[in-house]
C-alpha cells in the first residue's frame, strides 16, 4: 500500500509539473529538464512517464479537458433550467482567476504547438468539439423550454414580438450547431483575449461580453 501511494503521489507530482509548466513557459520551454526540475525529480523520472514533447502535450490537454469538463458538469447540474446553465458553463470557462487563467494559457500554447503536429490537432478538435456539443445540447434544451413558454403566453405579447419580461422574440433562428460554435467561438476568443493582457479583460468584462454572446444564442435576453 505505501509503495502505491508513492507511485500515485510521484504521478500527481509530474501531472502538475507538465501542467504549470505549459502554462507559465509555452510549448517552447515545456521541456523535460523543465518538468523535472518543477517535479523535483530526475529527468528519467519524467522520461519513463513522458517518452517525448508530444506525450507532454497531450497530458496537458487531456488534464485541461478533464477539469474543465468537471466543472461544467458541476455547474451545469447546480442550474435551474436549460438557459441558465447554459450561462453557467459559459461562464465556468472563462480566466476569472488564477487557476482558470493557467488554464487558458495551457490551451494557448497546446494550440500553438498544434500547428505543426497533426496528433495534437486532432486531440484539440476532438476536445473543443465536445465543450461545442455541450452548448448545442443546452441550446437545444433551452429553445424548447422557450417555445413551451412562448405558446403558452402568446397573448401577452406586444405589438413588436417582445414579451412584458423583455425577451427577443420566441428564440434564435438558425441551425443549433452554427450557433453553438459561434457561441464556442466566443469564449475562445475571450479566454485567448484575457490571457494574453487580463488588466484591459478583468472578469466583469469577459462575463459582460459573453452575457452578450449567449443572448445572441439564445434569441432572448436572460434576466440579470
Amino acid at each position: 500500500m505505501p509503495r502505491t501511494r508513492d507511485a500515485d503521489a510521484t504521478r500527481l507530482r509530474l501531472s502538475e509539473a507538465v501542467f504549470t509548466t505549459l502554462a507559465d513557459r509555452g510549448p517552447v520551454g515545456l521541456t523535460l529538464r523543465a518538468v523535472a526540475e518543477r517535479a523535483g525529480c530526475t529527468t528519467g523520472l519524467v522520461l519513463h512517464t513522458f517518452p517525448n514533447k508530444q506525450a507532454l502535450l497531450l497530458h496537458a490537454r487531456d488534464v485541461l479537458h478533464e477539469r474543465t469538463r468537471l466543472r461544467a458538469d458541476r455547474v451545469e447540474s447546480d442550474a435551474s433550467d436549460p438557459a441558465a446553465a447554459l450561462r453557467a458553463v459559459v461562464a465556468a470557462a472563462l480566466p476569472t482567476d488564477e487557476a482558470t487563467l493557467a488554464e487558458a494559457r495551457v490551451w494557448i500554447g497546446f494550440l500553438a504547438a498544434a500547428l505543426s503536429d497533426p496528433v495534437l490537432v486532432e486531440r484539440h478538435a476532438d476536445n473543443s468539439g465536445a465543450f461545442a456539443d455541450r452548448l448545442a445540447r443546452l441550446l437545444t434544451a433551452a429553445d424548447e423550454v422557450r417555445a413551451t413558454e412562448v405558446d403558452a403566453t402568446e397573448s401577452g405579447a406586444t405589438e413588436d414580438g417582445a414579451s412584458e419580461d423583455g425577451a427577443i422574440g420566441g428564440g434564435a433562428a438558425g441551425d443549433v450547431t452554427v450557433r453553438a460554435a459561434a457561441l464556442a467561438a466566443a469564449v475562445e476568443g475571450v479566454s485567448s483575449l484575457a490571457a494574453g493582457d487580463p488588466e484591459r479583460w478583468p472578469p466583469v468584462r469577459q462575463r459582460a461580453v459573453l452575457d452578450r454572446a449567449v443572448s445572441d444564442a439564445l434569441g432572448w435576453r436572460l434576466p440579470g
